[in-house]
């Protein structure tokens, strides 16, 4: 944009008004030109001056004057590049190069009605005759466009319109402020987890309904929530209903059972992780969280809490407090894979029939599926040199 420091009221908020022309006095410009051509042309504001125009300079120009009332005149230039291209548009390509001074009336005439066209199309913008108030200040504004062709090539579109006939412009916001307080209300899908602990692959496939799974790594005032990748605690005041008493033989540590008889699979740790199922929470809650603010998860304590290893249940429970740290009730086991023996699918000895295999159990004696309908898998371990 170029501004004249030309110092007038008109000046001196043409900055903050700058937007009105670009958004509705261009848009209007567009439009009526479209309306005309039957076609586009890549119009852009580059400058609105004061009195005089440096636009002006190094073109000739074609002038359609227009008077609004006995004291005022609008102005609509268009530069002989632009002329061309219009003339183009309109009758075709010439096989002469385009001329101003031997334009011909009919070329004349379509240009004439072009500008009359435009102006009859944002004169409604302008102040009416009626309505003007006269001022010292009896310069013209002029808005200058720059048209570009396909190949291109420039044009310039000038139209000087009496600052009187401008109306008082408020300056358009061009940013306002977003409140998200108008969104707290709305719920989106998040995971709640409540700790982590490591134990064995054994541990892992051995876990039987009443069991109580410690999670060591677990903080009775705080929880994480978990929302597209993004993990964050929070803090909670701790449920003082699910806090129970441990007998000295619950809650033994499973890895102190005899090693005797595991392999080398068996000894393998992995984390196994607490979480309960996908809650929905308002995003006024998840702000709180952001914001540290302490947050009531009472309700949670109704939802299923489920244990995890790979992102895979195992297991589900009740969630309890022992002594500081959370812990799993286990009601219900996913998977109880036994390892393949050894002998069992080996080849049958040379000269022997294989023998087919026995018929599985009942139903009710197979391995529980995984809720999410998958089995958990205990070959989806893979062994890496360190944990040997």
């Amino acid at each position: 944009m170029v501004v004249s420091q030309y110092n007038s009221k008109f000046s001196n908020r043409l900055n903050g008004s700058f937007y009105w022309f670009k958004r509705v006095l261009l848009t209007r410009i567009k439009e009526k030109m479209r309306e005309f051509m039957l076609t586009d042309f890549d119009l852009k504001l580059v400058g609105i001056t004061e009195q005089d125009n440096v636009f002006f300079v190094g073109e000739e120009y074609f002038v359609t004057r227009i008077k609004t009332d006995k004291t005022h005149e609008v102005f609509l230039r268009i530069s002989s590049p632009f002329m061309d291209m219009i003339l183009e548009k309109g009758l075709g390509e010439s096989e002469e190069p385009f001329v101003p001074e031997n334009m011909t009336e009919l070329e004349a005439t379509i240009l004439t009605k072009l500008n009359d066209f435009i102006y009859k199309g944002i004169s409604q913008f302008f102040v009416k005759s009626e309505d003007i108030v006269e001022e010292e200040n009896t310069n013209q504004v002029h808005l200058t466009l720059i048209a570009k062709s396909e190949s291109g090539f420039l044009g310039k579109y000038i139209i000087s319109v009496p600052i009187s006939l401008i109306p008082e412009i408020k300056p358009i916001t061009t940013r306002q402020h977003f409140d998200l307080g108008s969104f707290a209300d709305y719920t989106v899908p998040v995971k709640i987890i409540t700790g982590k602990s490591q134990i064995t692959l054994y541990d892992v496939r051995h876990i039987d309904v009443g069991d109580i799974v410690v999670l060591e790594n677990s903080n009775i005032k705080a929880m994480s929530v978990s929302l597209n990748g993004q993990t964050r605690k929070f803090m909670i005041n701790p449920e003082t209903s699910i806090i129970m008493g441990v007998d000295n033989d619950e809650g033994e540590n499973m890895e102190n059972n005899n090693n005797s008889g595991k392999t080398m699979w068996d000894v393998i740790p992995v984390d196994i992780t607490a979480e309960f199922e996908k809650v929905t929470i308002t995003l006024g809650e998840l702000k709180q969280i952001s914001e540290g603010v302490i947050v009531d998860v009472g309700s949670l304590y109704e939802n299923k809490i489920m244990l995890k290893v790979e992102n895979k249940p195992v297991a589900s429970g009740e969630l309890v407090i022992i002594n500081d740290k959370y812990a799993v009730r286990v009601d219900e086991v996913y998977a109880d894979i036994e390892p393949e023996s050894p002998t069992q699918n080996a080849p049958a000895p040379a000269g022997q029939q294989a023998q087919p295999a026995p018929a599985q159990k009942a139903s009710d004696e197979q391995a529980p599926q995984a809720a999410n309908g998958e089995e958990f898998n205990y070959d989806d371990f893979d062994i890496e040199d360190e944990d040997i």
